[in-house]
């Protein structure tokens, strides 16, 4: 491919994102916006200072928004656009090494990158999971933060500064999640267990029996907590929900999904058999750890 081909299509691919792009305008600060549906747009949690405020549309013209849903712990917002009629990304199909990608802002703007690396999942540092790491070759300039992260496909994910430094993009899947969930209760602040705990190594017997090697080990419970009288100091926790804990970490990350009043189902070791509890996660008090 000729450099002029190649740049050609770079500008044709910018040119298709930016009818999807809004303006979040503040005092200090501006940000963007994308549409996911004909009256929904994500941004950055961290962009939005109000429940409801202006947002600059595609042609110039604003509208009113009025946040839907908000999850902090992955810099997210879903705002709902009381004028309609935008025009939704299209997400990428996937996501390759060595794939030139474009994060786009409004106006429009743009700077180029490449995919420098395609990792697992990992947790930001409020605890809530991110299901792949996408790693960009180059920093996300000022101003990009609520943004797409635009590849040969579609739209890969929404570019943040505040997560990571230097910015990162949470994935297409990651989002797609999120704003189900948003959607439904308008939050992902985690459920509340209330225990205190550690990892476990297992011995070979009870890891055979359990089918890992390592899990959660409840070392206090706290009084008038959900985890009150369903969990008891020694317990030796596998799962929540299907999802394997080993830990602190691992737990706060399958408790990120999962809100207040969801009955959750944990899968105890006992002995050399597993057996099944379920309790009522409640909302994380303010004073918590």
């Amino acid at each position: 491919m000729s450099f002029a081909a190649l740049s050609a299509g770079l500008a044709d691919a910018v040119a298709t994102v930016t009818p999807s792009l809004l303006a979040l305008r503040g005092p200090r600060r501006v940000g963007t916006a994308m549409a996911v549906a004909p009256d929904r747009v994500v941004t950055a949690a961290h962009l939005i200072r109000a429940k409801s405020g202006p947002l600059v549309l595609p042609d110039g013209s604003t509208a009113e928004g009025e946040v839907v849903g908000a999850a902090p712990a992955l810099d997210l917002v879903l705002v709902a656009v009381k004028a309609g009629g935008l025009a939704p990304v299209t997400w990428a199909t996937d996501v390759r090494v060595g794939e030139l990608v474009v994060p786009v802002a409004y106006g429009p703007r743009a700077t180029l990158g490449l995919i420098a690396r395609v990792g697992g999942a990992w947790q930001t540092p409020a605890g809530a999971e991110v299901q792949r790491w996408i790693e960009v070759d180059g920093s996300l300039p000022a101003g990009f933060s609520g943004g797409p992260l635009l590849g040969a496909s579609g739209v890969i994910g929404m570019n943040t500064h505040r997560l990571v430094r230097g910015g990162t993009t949470l994935p297409a899947d990651t989002l797609r999640a999120a704003i189900d969930v948003l959607e439904k209760r308008g939050t992902l602040e985690p459920g509340f267990l209330g225990v205190g705990a550690a990892t476990a190594t297992l011995t070979p017997a009870q890891a055979a029996a359990a089918g890992q090697d390592e899990a959660l080990l409840v070392v206090a419970v706290e009084p008038g907590s959900p985890a009150e009288g369903i969990l008891t100091v020694g317990d030796i926790v596998l799962r929540v929900d299907g999802r394997s804990v080993k830990g602190v970490q691992s737990l706060r990350g399958a408790l990120a999904g999962l809100g207040a009043g969801h009955e959750a189902r944990l899968d105890v070791l006992s002995a050399l058999a597993v057996d099944q509890r379920v309790v009522k996660l409640g909302a994380r008090p303010a004073d918590a750890p």
